[in-house]
């Protein structure tokens, strides 16, 4: 009977440790207790005390409960040194002599010296990273300490077993524990759900599941982990130092911005972990608990911060709304990162959805992964002579999920929020850390926002690092996205209505239509709408000259801006000193008139009636934004300044500048008109653009376009075949699905020369295998004015276009009998084999006039499932004309004879390169 009471009470102290609470523990009769007060008498919870001295071999933690009081396990009498620390106030130190009874102690904390990087002025700046639960949780420490032992926690497709050690649970907030500290040996194990994820894992670290030892794991969690956790503990013991010391590195790990590079250098393969953890949309894990503390509707989190043996810091994440990277724009709910910037290993170890939507067969990219949705950004914003921007921004909303309390936006860390209000003009809690620590800004709504019902805050802010001065009235817009409160992103569509102030010398551009301009004194305006929701706001500024073009074809305004001088990195060049900016624009004007042409017989009308061209101070680097073009200064240089440049012919950046304007013009269609669900759904933006840009070429540049044509597709085939120096081609950095997640240090170009080409190819495949010799492109035209029509009000899914393909696919395109398209898809969206092709023929007199073609297909290099449709071409002394498709499978060859009314000149296989082949 006495060893099941034991055995009793052990279990209950794990489980009172589980709920909070703290019970006196050993066999000594003297405790250390008292009660934490400020100056004024007011009791302050959740202070630390650590108790050391006294012979104890690890200093003691206890939290301070709800009345400020505290108490300590039972101690041995002797001399200790009492440190009782709170976020906010000075850290107090004092002796404590304990006798053979209790000792108690009177704690009154003094406010702490103002050190808050935030200056927030006036009345708001009581509610900056003030509201008293999210103070809790920032001074948050440990708590109760337990023994763990040969127990495993199993997490969707992770384990975490525990050989052995401590597990110490934080101190609860709000009655919930958020966070526990395992110290010891331990092992972690991760088997990836799906085949083409396995497959990633071990390009990656050479195997197809990570296996890693660990000595210290830091949890955090919303949603009750720590019950699971307790099932494997056992008796009480005091906190290990480890544990204090690892759990305050984890903070300043975590906390800090090390460096917020962002895409453009992730893109190049360099720090890629610290782009997406580290951004503007970086978490505050803080304020992220306070969001699900708030409200109980929201799903929990689980992330796991793994200091292993071989890869010191390895983040396993879940959460089931938002998804586990939201930088990445995917609702994909679990992910491993290997945080490692300076590593060869450094990135995205995993990343997909949970293990029982692949079982139950439900995973998709289109799943909502919002909290809430923007529905209008009324945006007013100054720009200052010192590049300085300040701005106020009201945000309609509507919450997708009830009882809503934080907002979680993305906006460039250097800008700083002054205050946020109600629609009442109340004062509302924020939290934005320092720019160089976890600095997101998230907004907290004073009650529970109702599912449905619209609500709407405002935010003031300002500061620098929007715009770069590139000099004499030629300025960067840096911050392209981040430059306001950004609810989702990309992530959907909203209205805007913005009015811009700026100095009287220069000329701004913005999305959306111009409703006026006006001066007041040396300062001018002006006021912009958007007539339906778009994806994004942006603005180009400078010294802008302004010429037009008119399209009587298609009725759209067509405006160009440019510059009269050379920025200041341009300006010793002597080669540039005839450069003509306004003829140059003229070219662009015509160039975009051209491809608005192309665009909208292929894929049909654009969501908006004009667009403007820009130019812009970057030199190799063009974008594009809902009817505001951003043209790199290079595509105003012409070919003589180019070669006076270089000092010889660059047929690379010839090329760029010939193709820049017909790509970005075409993201009016891919991106904007249609946007995509996910980062594995980003090549129906940029490879679709990259694809028109090649309809531009052949459509719009004359009787000669096939020279030009064929550079094109040949340049794109060596940009996704060619080895690196590590010895990887791009497309064997993975297949096209895996979007960003290809950006690897041994493969740091592979998102651009897979996304890009490949992305081209896959829709220039598709147009050729659609092409019949009766009705040419008239199915592949359909096709597209579908996909378009189809996805105006919801972004496009790899699965989506899918459906839209196979809803217009040919007889001849049903190579496996089923009417689906998986076989198209598996290998080049999905899959990343290329075939090889051999190709031979024989012509022979068939009478009448005619000739008998006998020609052979063989295909190889590929496995015995794929299959493809090659187009065969004859030239009768105009060029060449298609004259059929050959259907082949596997490693084989094919034999066809065909009669030809005529005998060509060549008969040729895959003449306009259309066909991505090896």
């Amino acid at each position: 009977m006495r060893l099941r009471n034991l055995l009793w009470f052990r279990r209950a102290s794990v489980l009172a440790c589980a709920l909070g609470l703290l019970l006196p523990l050993g066999v000594y009769a003297a405790t250390i207790s008292g009660t934490v007060e400020d100056a004024s008498g007011a009791l302050i919870p959740s202070a630390r005390i650590e108790i050391s001295g006294g012979g104890l071999p690890a200093p003691l933690i206890v939290i301070s409960d709800a009345q400020g009081h505290f108490a300590s396990p039972d101690v041995k009498p002797g001399t200790y040194s009492v440190r009782v620390t709170h976020e906010g106030f000075e850290p107090l130190s004092t002796p404590v002599k304990v006798g053979e009874s209790a000792a108690e102690v009177a704690v009154k904390l003094s406010i702490a010296t103002q050190r808050q990087e935030v200056r927030v002025a006036g009345a708001a700046a009581q509610f900056a990273n003030a509201d008293p639960v999210y103070r809790t949780l920032r001074s948050i420490a440990p708590g109760v300490t337990l023994e763990i032992r040969d127990f495993t926690l199993r997490y969707d497709v992770a384990s975490f077993a525990f050989k052995q050690g401590t597990i110490t649970f934080l101190a609860p907030v709000e009655g919930i524990v958020t966070g526990a500290i395992f110290v010891g040996q331990g092992h972690l194990t991760l088997k990836p759900a799906m085949p083409i994820d396995r497959r990633d894992l071990a390009r990656r670290i050479g195997t197809e599941q990570v296996e890693e030892d660990f000595s210290d794991v830091v949890f955090r969690f919303t949603d009750g982990s720590n019950r699971a956790l307790i099932q494997g503990t056992r008796d009480n013991v005091p906190t290990p130092q480890a544990a204090i010391t690892v759990f305050q590195a984890w903070k300043e790990r975590v906390r800090q911005r090390r460096d917020a590079l962002g895409f453009s250098k992730a893109m190049l393969g360099e720090a890629f972990s610290e782009a997406i953890l580290t951004g503007e949309a970086m978490d505050n894990v803080d304020a992220d608990i306070l969001a699900c503390l708030y409200n109980s509707n929201r799903p929990g989190f689980f992330s796991a911060y793994v200091h292993g043996v071989k890869h010191k810091d390895l983040r396993f994440y879940t959460r089931p709304r938002g998804g586990a990277i939201p930088a990445l724009g995917s609702p994909e709910e679990v992910a491993l990162v290997n945080f490692n910037p300076e590593g060869m290993d450094d990135g995205v170890w995993y990343l997909a959805h949970r293990l029982i939507e692949y079982q139950n067969g439900t995973a998709s990219s289109s799943e909502e992964r919002r909290y809430e949705k923007a529905v209008q950004y009324k945006l007013d914003t100054v720009v200052g002579n010192n590049d300085h921007l300040i701005g106020a921004a009201a945000i309609t909303f509507e919450p997708l999920i009830d009882g809503e309390r934080v907002l979680k936006f993305q906006m460039l860390p250097n800008l700083r929020v002054t205050r946020v209000a109600d629609a009442e003009g109340k004062n509302l809690y924020f939290m934005q850390e320092s720019r160089k620590a976890d600095g997101s800004f998230y907004a907290v709504l004073p009650a529970p926002a109702k599912l449905g019902l619209r609500s709407t805050i405002t935010v003031e802010y300002s500061g620098d690092k929007v715009i770069a001065n590139a000099g004499v009235g030629s300025f960067y817009v840096v911050a392209r996205e981040a430059w306001y409160p950004n609810l989702n992103g990309f992530g959907e569509h909203s209205l805007y209505d913005l009015t811009f102030r700026y100095p009287k010398k220069d000329r701004l551009i913005s999305v959306g239509r111009l409703d006026k301009e006006w001066v007041d004194g040396n300062i001018a305006g002006s006021h912009w709408v958007t007539p339906k929701p778009v994806a994004v706001a942006g603005f180009n500024f400078g010294e802008y000259q302004e010429v037009d073009l008119p399209d009587p074809l298609t009725n759209y305004k067509i405006q160009g801006f440019y510059l009269t001088e050379l920025p200041d990195m341009l300006r010793g060049q002597s080669a540039l000193a005839a450069m003509a900016p306004k003829a140059m624009t003229k070219y662009a004007l015509e160039q975009t008139r051209a491809q608005l042409q192309v665009c909208t017989h292929f894929f049909g009308r654009s969501e908006f009636d004009h667009i403007a061209i820009t130019e812009q101070p970057n030199f190799a680097f063009g974008q594009s934004w809902p009817n505001l073009v951003y043209l790199p200064i290079s595509a105003y240089i012409d070919s003589t300044q180019r070669w006076m440049l270089f000092g010889h012919i660059d047929n690379g950046f010839t090329e760029f500048v010939q193709e820049v304007t017909p790509h970005e013009v075409a993201h009016q269609w891919w991106g904007h008109a249609v946007g995509w669900a996910s980062y594995h759904d980003q090549w129906l933006s940029e490879g679709f653009a990259e694809f028109s840009a090649a309809l531009f070429l052949q459509q719009a540049t004359g009787d000669g376009w096939r020279k030009d044509y064929i550079q094109f597709w040949d340049r794109l085939r060596a940009r996704i075949l060619e080895k690196n120096n590590y010895g990887t081609a791009p497309n064997d950095a993975g297949p096209l699905w895996l979007g960003l997640r290809l950006i690897s240090p041994r493969t740091e170009n592979a998102y651009q020369e897979v996304t890009y080409p490949k992305g081209a190819y896959v829709l220039a495949m598709l147009r050729s295998i659609m092409y019949t010799n009766q009705d040419h492109d008239k199915g592949f035209i359909e096709m597209m004015h579908d996909f378009v029509e189809s996805h105006r009000d919801a972004p496009a899914s790899t699965e989506s276009f899918k459906a839209i393909a196979e809803k217009h696919m040919t007889k001849y395109m049903d190579l496996r009998g089923d009417h689906r398209l998986d076989w198209f898809f598996d290998e080049w969206v999905y899959g990343t084999e290329a075939p090889h092709y051999d190709f031979s023929y024989q012509l022979s007199n068939a009478g009448g006039g005619q000739t008998k073609l006998h020609m052979t297909v063989t295909q190889s290099q590929v496995d015995s499932d794929f299959a493809m449709l090659v187009p065969v071409f004859a030239d009768f002394g105009k060029n060449m004309v298609r004259i059929g498709q050959v259907a082949v499978a596997g490693n084989s060859s094919k034999t066809i004879d065909v009669t030809l009314p005529s005998q060509p000149k060549k008969v040729a296989l895959n003449a306009y390169r259309e066909i991505l082949e090896r």
